[in-house]
C-alpha cells in the first residue's frame, strides 16, 4: 500500500510517515507543492496525505488536480484550519476525508483503514435491474454482457456515477473527460446523447442543469 504524505512540518511529516512505515505502508513524504505535483504526475499511489497550507501550490489545488486524473484513491487533508470556506472547498475539489491537528496517529490510522474498506466494497454500481458499472474497470454491464463504451463515454460515466445524484460542473467534466487537453469538435451534449443510447432504449438516466452542469440519478 503505498501512501505520498505532502506536509512541510518536518517534524510532523517524520512522524507521520514513520508511523504508518512501522503500520506496513510504504511511504513516500515531500515538503512542498510543486514537488507534488511532479510526483503525482511521474507515479501512483493508494493513498494521499495532504496539508492545505504548503508551499507554492496549496493542498486544495492538489486535491483538485489528482481529481483531474483520478477520481477514486483517497485523499485525507490534515489541517489546523478549520474555516469552513477551507472545509466545503476541500470536499468540493475532491477529497474524502478531514481531520483537524493536533490529532492522534491511532485516530489517523482508523480513517485510513475506514477508507480503505469502504473502497474495496463499492467499485460495483447498481445502475438498475438490467445494468450495473464497475468503476474499478469502467466496465458497463447489461444483463450480464459488456457494453462496449469508447474512452470519453468511461470518463464521462465514471464520473457522474461516482458523483451520483449530483450536478458535476462543465469545466469539471471538461477537464477530467478530455484529461486537460484542449477540447477536440466532438461536443460534450453529442458525449452524453452517446452515452444515454448504450442505455437501454436510451434510458435517461443522464440530466442536464442548464448552465450548471449534468447529474446521473439511479
Amino acid at each position: 500500500m503505498k501512501v505520498l504524505i505532502i506536509e512541510d512540518d518536518i517534524q510532523l511529516n517524520t512522524t507521520i510517515s514513520n508511523f504508518l512505515m512501522n503500520n506496513d505502508f510504504k511511504v513516500n513524504s515531500l515538503y512542498d507543492g510543486d514537488d507534488a505535483i511532479c510526483e503525482i504526475d511521474s507515479k501512483t499511489y493508494n493513498l494521499y496525505i495532504i496539508d492545505i497550507n504548503i508551499p507554492h501550490v496549496n493542498g486544495l489545488k492538489i486535491v483538485e488536480y489528482i481529481r483531474q486524473k483520478d477520481l477514486s484513491t483517497p485523499i485525507i487533508i490534515i489541517t489546523a484550519s478549520m474555516e469552513l470556506v477551507n472545509f466545503k472547498k476541500a470536499f468540493d475539489n475532491g477529497c474524502s476525508e478531514y481531520i483537524k491537528k493536533p490529532f492522534y496517529l491511532e485516530e489517523l490510522l482508523i480513517r485510513i483503514n475506514n477508507l480503505l474498506n469502504k473502497e474495496s466494497t463499492t467499485n460495483i454500481i447498481q445502475i438498475s435491474d438490467t445494468l450495473t458499472y464497475d468503476t474499478d474497470y469502467e466496465e458497463l454491464m447489461r444483463d450480464g454482457e459488456a457494453v462496449k463504451l469508447r474512452k470519453k463515454e468511461r470518463r464521462l460515466l465514471t464520473l457522474l456515477l461516482t458523483n451520483i445524484n449530483r450536478t458535476v460542473s462543465i469545466e469539471k467534466i471538461e477537464n477530467y473527460v478530455w484529461e486537460n487537453d484542449i477540447r477536440d469538435n466532438y461536443p460534450l451534449r453529442q458525449l452524453v446523447f452517446d452515452l444515454r443510447q448504450k442505455f437501454n432504449n436510451g434510458e435517461k438516466f443522464i440530466f442536464n442543469d442548464k448552465n450548471l452542469g449534468y447529474r446521473f440519478e439511479a
